[in-house]
């Protein structure tokens, strides 16, 4: 897929501003794991190695004007978390995280993608730009978008 992205950059070159605010981006979706212990250690070095990749990427791609971001949700309302909070696993492998009062949905990350690729708002700039890694809940209340109930997670 990054051959198809450089072609589609290239293609865009040409495309003013007014036509267009985004530039192709490749989004990593990493957690505050690849920074702190969170689960076990498979799932710290995968976390770890999706921000090194989305670091390395951003040199990379630079030339094609592709950007490159690692996206770290907070606590997500998933299938398999909610299955683990009713089973009542979800307190010891997680340390008591609140995902009942604090969880995102996973459409709190998408609404954060749409403006990390808008590039009018500064977005990706105030996430130290392209190779960054950048918190949904803090773009959330730098750009001032909400979760679908309304919410904003802390």
């Amino acid at each position: 897929t990054i051959p198809l992205m450089i072609d589609t950059a290239k293609l865009s070159s040409g495309i003013s501003a007014t036509q267009s605010n985004n530039r192709p981006m490749i989004v990593l979706v990493s957690s505050f794991g690849g920074r702190s212990y969170a689960f076990n250690v498979a799932y710290g070095v995968q976390k770890a190695a999706l921000d090194r990749l989305a670091s390395d990427m951003a040199v990379q791609l630079k030339q094609y004007n592709i950007d490159t971001v690692s996206l770290y949700p907070g606590v997500v309302r998933t299938e398999g978390n909610i299955q683990a909070l009713r089973a009542g696993t979800w307190e010891e492998a997680t340390g008591g995280m609140d995902l009942e009062n604090n969880g995102e949905t996973v459409r709190f990350s998408g609404r954060a993608i749409v403006h990390l690729m808008d590039s009018t708002n500064g977005s990706l700039e105030w996430i130290g730009g392209s190779g960054k890694v950048g918190v949904v809940a803090e773009l959330a209340k730098f750009v001032g978008f909400v979760d679908e109930d309304g919410r904003r997670p802390p």
